[in-house]
């Protein structure tokens, strides 16, 4: 019965081993740095969308030469071999501030901003920009581009301005809580760094008109403020208009009555939003995997059998120990 309960034992401890995987293979998450996001995404209007270009579509986004393909292109041969990128653009043309933060809060987007590392906005120009469009018409200036100015008159522009000086104001209101919003509706749907860009001001080279350009450098200057000062509700600033100053008569289309970027304006905006990533740094994690070993429970058997081992080696010699010093005796 002792040598059947034995063998019994043996059996089951022999099973129990067998049972369980004898090999593991470890792994651990590395994270590694890089200047530039594996993933970025674009929201906004028609700036981000690439609006005026050749190329661009409503229905698809990614064949002009935006700055976001700008940038998708540089960065997919930047992170070759290593994570890869992927550009999302999102962007609609004609979208105000309020159109936006519909946009994000209707859930759409949801998917693609869990797992963006960079989220780019262009938005601010159509809440305001259009009130003054209509201003330049008002003046004699037409949508081609063509100044009539026997056909000015001086008093009505004037009025217009000041008529729409109100409308201008409570836009500018309307779009400080939109953008505070927009902001902390994104720290709630993703963890990637978000960046908010500032408005050029593409009536500036219109000089013999002071009205206008005095009218658009004070109220997009107001935008521009906005923009920085929320700037605390989680997002970082692209400041696109500090490098577009002076030069909208040769980064947009304004000479065809079109307030849009050409293409060395989106070159322009590529290059500050490329200066603003690098600034800002990135990571992605890959998982890495060591050398086969065993598993803690092959470990624990085979030390536990070797110490059983031992143990019963140090009976056996003390038995026979005892043995020849009982028959010396």
């Amino acid at each position: 019965m002792k040598k059947a309960a034995a063998f019994l034992g043996a059996a089951a401890m022999v099973l129990s081993l067998v049972s369980c995987k004898m090999t593991v293979t470890p792994k651990k998450e590395v994270v590694h740095n890089t200047e530039v996001p594996p993933k970025m995404m674009f929201l906004g209007d028609s700036v981000a969308a690439g609006y005026g270009l050749e190329g661009y579509s409503a229905d698809d986004l990614y064949h002009c030469r935006s700055y976001a393909n700008i940038l998708k292109e540089k960065y997919e041969a930047e992170l070759e071999g290593e994570c890869g990128h992927e550009m999302v653009n999102k962007a609609v043309s004609g979208a105000t501030s309020a159109d936006l933060l519909a946009l994000i809060q209707s859930g759409s987007l949801d998917e693609d901003l869990i797992d963006s590392d960079a989220v780019v906005i262009s938005i601010g120009g159509n809440d305001m920009l259009e009130i003054m469009l209509n201003a330049l018409k008002n003046m004699g200036i037409t949508e081609n581009g063509d100044f009539k100015a026997k056909d000015i008159d001086v008093f009505s522009a004037a009025s217009s301005l000041l008529n729409m000086d109100k409308d201008v104001d409570e836009a500018l209101v309307q779009f400080e809580k939109n953008i505070r919003t927009i902001s902390e509706e994104l720290s709630e749907r993703t963890d990637g760094t978000v960046f908010v860009q500032t408005l050029y001001d593409p009536l500036e080279s219109l000089s013999k008109f002071h009205m206008i350009t005095d009218f658009s450098n004070e109220k997009i200057g107001k935008l521009n403020s906005m923009i920085s000062e929320n700037s605390l509700y989680g997002y970082k600033v692209i400041d696109v208009a500090a490098d577009f100053k002076g030069k909208s008569d040769t980064l947009t289309n304004i000479g065809k009555f079109d307030i849009h970027p050409n293409a060395e304006g989106h070159r322009q905006i590529a290059d500050d939003v490329d200066a603003a990533f690098r600034a800002a740094g990135f990571s992605y994690t890959t998982i890495e995997y060591g050398k086969k070993e065993l598993t803690v429970y092959w470990k624990r058997a085979i030390y536990g059998g070797c110490a059983g081992l031992i143990a019963l080696t140090a009976v056996i010699i003390g038995v026979v120990v005892h043995k020849k010093k009982k028959k010396k005796d």
